[in-house]
């Protein structure tokens, strides 16, 4: 299964036309029922199947806006922002954007166009390639031994440092900071799972999940105490 997986993301690499000049691209998965339980919430048609779920795929700052005197958090807030801004939605076919919202946050202002506008059309990219590359990336990540991991772990409490090591051991990678959890607050003020991103070089896309495609963060984000839940719908 992994391998035909691979395999698909190696035919999907990813064309970028403009401002390419960037070193790494941030893979962000949601953990669905912690991010649906924190902050604004999801819309009750909020699909209830996966656990994780799809946020994006961020470029790193550009260098050419680096030269400029462009800040990694300034980027960060404003990203495509800088280049050119659509609040457009991406044109997909209409079985790509069901599957597409199968798997992604529904938020009062839609997450798909936020973030084609945001963090893809400045650079060119294909859409439909685009976020077919992010869902076979996904797939690859909820089909492997971490991914079951995490899902065996849903309505427990875990120790930040077994799911570290759970990671490191799943994708064989020494790169601990590959992985960054992010954590919020629930109604009950427990301290929950709601997102895990990966930290990817630029130039080995195609090889994800395999080891040369994971990289240790340049700035550390990690928002996860020592213990939290990993909450279940």
């Amino acid at each position: 299964m992994i391998a035909s997986i691979i395999a698909t993301i190696a035919a999907l690499v990813l064309a970028v036309p403009q401002h390419a000049d960037f070193e790494h691209y941030t893979f962000a998965l949601t953990w669905q029922p912690g991010m649906c339980q924190t902050d604004e919430g999801c819309l009750p048609d909020q699909p209830k199947a996966p656990l994780i779920g799809l946020h994006g795929l961020w470029a790193s700052l550009p260098r050419d806006l680096s030269s400029r005197g462009v800040v990694d958090r300034q980027w960060w807030s404003r990203g495509c922002d800088y280049y050119h801004h659509s609040s457009e939605p991406p044109a997909l076919d209409p079985a790509l954007q069901a599957r597409i919202e199968a798997v992604m946050p529904h938020f009062a202002h839609s997450l798909l166009t936020h973030e084609y506008d945001k963090h893809v059309q400045c650079f060119g990219m294909d859409p439909a390639q685009f976020f077919q590359d992010e869902l076979a990336m996904r797939e690859a990540v909820v089909s492997s031994p971490f991914g079951a991991y995490l899902a065996q772990q849903a309505g427990h409490t875990v120790q930040h440092a077994d799911v570290v090591a759970h990671f490191e051991h799943a994708f064989s990678t020494p790169h601990a900071t590959a992985l960054q959890l992010q954590c919020g607050k629930n109604a009950a003020g427990d301290v929950v799972l709601t997102q895990f991103w990966i930290t990817i070089p630029s130039g080995e896309l195609s090889a994800f999940p395999q080891p040369p495609s994971l990289m240790d963060t340049p700035t550390d984000q990690d928002t996860c105490p020592a213990s939290f839940l990993v909450p279940n719908w």
